[in-house]
């Protein structure tokens, strides 16, 4: 056939990812990539649009390990889509026929992703905000009891220095001073 190939550079371009990216998901996803009499990595049209499927939905938030479920599957449907249409006797009545089964699972992936990715979203926002709040309550729960200790601090200081001049004004009622007993005539004693 006169398929095209692309060398790894030229298909990392149009997918758009580094060749490193390549290269990794078709070992982690195990993807049957056509190889060179010298043993180099060529790609078909139909291996960048996987690639290309592969990077919308990690953008959408799924995960390798989740996608290598779902690629066997793709490929089975693109191999036997291709099987059936060179098996297909043209009918005289067009029948309509989804542009691709393989489009058909990704829209159907794309839009679950979307989905989980809003809800979890969502959930992620609860979280945030309750762990937000509880830290704020627990700050200034430690801001006011910080003001408490200090302002029962004060409070204890000036209790002692009010009690201090109570006890001085005590003893000066106590023990008449020098001039006083001088002026009275006691002398000194």
């Amino acid at each position: 056939m006169g398929e095209l190939h692309y060398m790894i550079s030229e298909a990392a371009k149009r997918v758009n990812v580094e060749t490193h990216v390549l290269r990794y998901w078709e070992e982690e996803l195990e993807l049957p990539i056509g190889r060179t009499e010298m043993g180099h990595r060529y790609y078909t049209e139909e291996n960048i649009q996987l690639f290309r499927c592969i990077k919308e939905l990690k953008e959408q938030g799924m995960l390798l390990k989740d996608l290598k479920d779902f690629i066997p599957d793709m490929l089975r449907l693109k191999e036997s889509k291709m099987k059936k249409e060179l098996q297909e006797i043209p009918v005289s009545k067009p029948e309509v026929i989804p542009d691709s089964k393989l489009e058909q699972v990704q829209l159907l992936i794309g839009q679950v992703l979307q989905n989980i990715v809003a809800e979890n979203n969502k959930v992620l926002e609860d979280t945030v905000t309750k762990v937000i709040n509880e830290k704020i309550i627990r700050e200034m729960d430690f801001m006011l009891q910080a003001k408490e200790r200090h302002e029962e601090e004060r409070f204890r200081k000036l209790d002692s220095l009010i009690r201090q001049q109570q006890n001085l004004r005590r003893e000066v009622t106590k023990t008449p001073s020098r001039k006083l007993r001088h002026l009275l005539g006691a002398g000194d004693l």
